[in-house]
């Protein structure tokens, strides 16, 4: 697989799931992750014996944890739309010894009945979906009424690379993520999707800024020297100096002066009406 240029939408196509789940794996290994996931549990409003969706749940870690918030007589249901990392999700969960469901599934088209859920969590998830406004419809005709969405999405217009001639360093990262992204300013575009979306009591509920301080770490996450190679091979008259900035970012790192940030927001509403 071009790992430059990863398909989250067609991971069995790509024949390298692995590549994916470890992506996922290093990603959820960051400290600032850790916490704007802890705080979006947090804003679901789960108590013992709720149900509860995560949508793209990627290899179920998320799902996991909020099995344990709403216990043994709730629901905790995981869908992703790939078979190899809902088994990879399945096989977590038993390994941790947690009843939770999971299902192969489009997140445009929810296998799931409406009210179906007492909330719903999509996490970089909307950002990779062609129709990303049908998507979050879904998420909240499955939300029962009263029921809370909390969608999560960085906005990589945001990402931020120290080294070299800011001007170009900015070309090459917006250019890299408007070609691998679908929907690359998916976190300006959230409060306004889910006010569009009919939830009441939109907000912004978290900011965080993922940190990246080691370049092997921001390879893996963000394909920086994907970027670079892409740049060599379609604009050669860029390539010299595309090659000298990765370079330069190897001698900070070196120095352990390396530095990235991307900033991703968090919104939170509620569908409207009464539980009944």
């Amino acid at each position: 697989m071009n790992s430059s240029e990863p398909n989250w939408n067609d991971i069995e196509g790509s024949g390298d799931a692995d590549y994916f789940v470890g992506y996922l794996d290093t990603a959820t290994a960051q400290s600032e992750m850790q916490r704007y996931k802890r705080r979006t549990y947090e804003l679901l409003g789960l108590r013992p014996g709720a149900r509860v969706l995560d949508a793209g749940c990627g290899t179920g870690d998320d799902v996991i944890e909020l099995a344990g918030l709403v216990g043994e007589e709730g629901r905790a249901v995981g869908l992703d739309n790939s078979q190899a990392i809902v088994d990879e999700g399945r096989a977590r969960a038993h390994r941790a010894g947690v009843a939770a469901e999971f299902h192969v599934g489009d997140i445009a088209e929810l296998p799931f009945p409406d009210h179906a859920f007492d909330a719903v969590r999509a996490d970089r998830v909307l950002m990779h979906i062609p129709d990303r406004e049908r998507a979050l419809s879904e998420l909240v005709r499955v939300t029962r009424p009263g029921g809370r969405v909390v969608v999560r999405e960085p906005d990589w217009d945001t990402m931020i690379v120290d080294g070299g001639d800011p001007l170009f360093a900015r070309r090459l990262v917006h250019q890299h993520f408007d070609r691998v992204i679908r929907h690359p300013q998916a976190g300006r575009a959230l409060f306004g999707m889910c006010q569009r979306a009919g939830l009441s009591a939109v907000h912004v509920a978290d900011t965080s800024t993922l940190i990246i301080t080691e370049l092997a770490t921001a390879h893996k996450l963000y394909g920086l020297d994907a970027a670079v190679e892409w740049m060599c091979a379609h604009e050669p008259n860029a390539a010299v100096e595309a090659r000298a900035w990765l370079a330069q970012l190897e001698v900070a790192d070196r120095s352990g002066s390396f530095f990235s940030a991307v900033t991703g927001f968090t919104v939170v509403g509620k569908k409207p009406g009464v539980r009944s």
